[in-house]
């Protein structure tokens, strides 16, 4: 579960999340840099996560997701490194060792690296470009803040690793 200022979230194979739930990756199978992330969730207890968005401003109905989830060690960071993160961080959303939730931030983190982030003015930019096509049907970027954390079974494998150290 994953709960910030009493608003829990319960991610499983009837969750209702829409994001569709795989069998658990077995720990031999997960590879460094998913290792890491559950450590260090299992450290910190959450991490920040945002995704970028297009909307049309006179339409609520007309959203779609350009790119998630991403994840920045700092503003520079590459887009093959975010979307390998994505990646990673994806199967372990769909093996059920982690959240992401994009309406949850985390409370009085500024999400500096991520507003300042090159691919986000690039995406901007991008954005920015589509509004000339007559068939671009959204008018703006944004950028929503989320975070991510450990499921049971995400906390369980973390403690499994440890004792087998």
């Amino acid at each position: 579960m994953h709960q910030h200022e009493d608003h829990p979230h319960v991610h499983g194979p009837d969750c209702g999340c829409g994001h569709e739930h795989h069998a658990a990756i077995p720990l031999e199978g997960l590879s460094n840099l998913q290792m890491n992330f559950l450590l260090a969730l299992h450290e910190r207890r959450y991490l920040p996560v945002a995704r970028f968005v297009l909307v049309q401003s006179d339409n609520a109905q007309a959203f779609a997701v350009a790119l998630a989830p991403v994840y920045l060690g700092s503003p520079g960071d590459s887009m093959a490194h975010v979307k390998e993160v994505a990646e990673a961080l994806d199967e372990l959303e769909s093996a059920d060792y982690l959240s992401l939730d994009y309406d949850i931030p985390l409370s009085g983190y500024p999400y500096a690296e991520y507003k300042a982030s090159d691919l986000y003015a690039y995406f901007l930019k991008t954005v920015e470009e589509g509004k000339k096509r007559a068939d671009f049907q959204f008018d703006t970027g944004k950028l929503e803040l989320g975070s991510m954390a450990l499921t049971d079974r995400g906390e369980s494998a973390v403690q499994k690793m440890m004792d087998e150290r």
